[in-house]
């Protein structure tokens, strides 16, 4: 599915296809002011008609909280088939698009690679206001396991909207893993925080069995572009 809505939707990853789009690669970036649009035209121009081998390409715009960019691109796919398969761009095709794309860009910022390791929820093209939690872990598994259950014990709240667990592989500071929560729009996403304040129970429980967990940082994005080959 490919379309182009004012502002493009994008989904990182359905939860039917977790097994087959489990790793990504993300590029940070300061769009000039006013050009949102015009790279979002040129993404559908360069990607509508793409033939991805698995997953696809994604663009988002940062909205609030700690994160110094103003967009970011995000690749993602099953392991060793992540982008457009051979034949589909000619070399000289990508270097004019990153060409054209850098005259709506400031400058290029930080870029990060890794893994989901859970996903629970419907699509996020469904819920494309993301809240993103950067964490230090001193156990992953241990937060891993108390993550799910935390997520399984909110399910009846939390409806279907999505909600992510992975890695920083390569970036990401000091942080080695991230949740990832999706809601419909801003107002949604605080009238689930408000819900989510009455798990004390399940709270204290995540808390104790997560085995040392710092979040670092945390913003808000709203995802803008999607292209995959559904």
């Amino acid at each position: 599915m490919k379309k182009y809505i004012l502002l493009l939707l994008f989904t990182l990853l359905s939860l039917s296809s977790l097994s087959a789009q489990n790793t990504f690669q993300l590029w940070n970036f300061n769009a000039k002011d006013g050009m949102e649009e015009s790279i979002a035209k040129l993404a559908t121009e360069q990607f509508e008609n793409a033939n991805f081998k698995s997953g696809g390409i994604q663009i988002e715009r940062i909205e609030h909280g700690n994160n110094p960019w103003s967009h970011r691109i995000i690749l993602f796919g099953e392991v060793g088939k992540i982008g457009r398969v051979e034949g589909d761009l000619k070399e000289f095709e990508w270097d004019l698009f990153r060409a054209k794309l850098d005259r709506f860009i400031l400058e290029w910022g930080t870029s990060e690679a890794g893994r989901f390791l859970s996903i629970e929820g419907g699509t996020w093209i469904d819920f494309p206001y993301v809240q993103i939690y950067n964490l230090e872990l001193d156990n992953s598994s241990a937060f891993k396991s108390a993550h799910d259950k935390f997520v399984k014990q909110t399910s009846k709240t939390r409806g279907n909207r999505p909600i992510a667990f992975g890695t920083y592989d390569i970036g990401g500071g000091n942080n080695s893993h991230w949740v990832a929560i999706g809601a419909k729009d801003f107002s949604d996403l605080i009238s689930q925080k408000v819900i989510n304040e009455g798990y004390k129970k399940e709270w204290a429980e995540w808390r104790k069995n997560n085995g040392g967990a710092v979040s670092s940082s945390n913003y808000s994005l709203r995802v803008l572009g999607a292209f995959t080959n559904q």
